[in-house]
């Protein structure tokens, strides 16, 4: 297949250097400057994957070693310009920017392109929808990106891919999502919506706690309470459906983390989300919408006191859907200060 991956980002340029294995995939940058002839309009990235613990930073894919790049083998990744690749067809379009945040020569390039189908990597509330209206002829799928990837210094970029595991889950329209999981094997698996949705209600909130505190993990760590609360209402917003959740799971999930992940967590977390902070505080608020959408009118609070409660009350079974989603919109506030400060 043939892959254009939006964005020169860290997400992109790894995702592309998977992709290039058994495809053609190629980055395109609007910070390349245009030329009329494609080839010279091309550059090159070279992300480096981090294989195993004592970051060792390898990659399978067979290239020549590039000059100045030392003795570690590297991923040769083509960054090029929309001119490079106006005149070609591409299988698929992978946004790594959110649509609405496109700049406009980059959406009228890709509308110009005119592609069948155009995955975006957002998860965010309304980004699909978005993603619909700015390019009608297209098919829009979501994907989610299931590798950890982090720009260093100007193109070079760090990445973890579980082995065996896939790149991406995919989700949209069963039949199209099947013939492009034939297409690409094991890069993408295709998964139901709410797989997508439900996931990052899960850990988005342990995320923005980290935004919260400035990126200290050790801060994370000991104030896990209000945002293992806050990620039940999250899941609830999203599913319906009240998950049991404990501080002591989370921090079992953190432990193995820091143990098995063959990066630095404690502190790649806190730099990658610090960068992405208006993305996560526009999650969180569109988990509050959706709470406050599921909330009927008689369980809406009398008194101030009772919007400080920070815990709903069990009615038969179940706890009722707090009125205010107490912990996730203490979690947006505290957030929103650091954001808007």
């Amino acid at each position: 297949m043939k892959v254009l991956f939006q964005g020169a980002g860290a997400i992109g340029l790894a995702a592309a250097a998977l992709f290039g294995r058994g495809h053609e995939a190629v980055v395109v940058s609007r910070s390349e400057s245009s030329n009329s002839d494609p080839m010279r309009a091309r550059s090159a990235a070279y992300p480096r994957r981090v294989r195993a613990f004592g970051q060792r930073l390898v990659c399978r894919v067979p290239v020549r070693r590039e000059p100045g790049q030392g003795t570690a083998p590297v991923c040769r990744v083509p960054v090029v310009d929309w001119a490079a690749v106006s005149s070609e067809l591409w299988d698929l379009v992978v946004l790594t920017t959110r649509p609405g945040d496109l700049d406009e020569d980059v959406a009228s390039s890709i509308l110009a392109l005119r592609p069948g189908l155009i995955a975006i990597t957002s998860q965010v509330d309304g980004d699909r929808s978005v993603a619909a209206s700015m390019f009608p002829d297209s098919e829009i799928l979501v994907f989610s990106p299931a590798l950890l990837s982090e720009r260093t210094t100007g193109r070079n970029v760090s990445y973890w891919h579980p082995p065996g595991m896939p790149v991406f889950m995919a989700s949209g329209r069963g039949e199209t999502v099947r013939g492009l999981r034939r297409r690409l094997g094991g890069l993408i698996v295709g998964v139901p919506a709410f797989m997508i949705s439900a996931p990052p209600a899960v850990f988005i909130p342990y995320v923005a706690e980290l935004s919260a505190r400035e990126g200290n993990w050790a801060g994370l760590r000991s104030h896990l309470r209000r945002p293992t609360r806050a990620a039940a209402e999250a899941v609830h917003a999203v599913t319906g459906v009240w998950m049991p959740m404990s501080e002591r799971g989370a921090g079992l999930v953190l432990d193995a983390l820091e143990r098995f992940v063959p990066i630095d967590v404690t502190e790649y977390a806190g730099r990658h989300f610090g960068r992405h902070e208006g993305q996560t505080l526009d999650m969180l608020d569109g988990w509050l919408s959706r709470a406050a959408e599921r909330t009927p009118a008689r369980a809406q609070p009398l008194t101030p006191a009772m919007r400080r409660s920070p815990t709903p009350t069990p009615v038969t079974g179940q706890p009722p859907i707090p009125a205010q989603s107490s912990a996730l919109r203490e979690l947006v506030q505290a957030l929103r200060l650091r954001v808007t400060r």
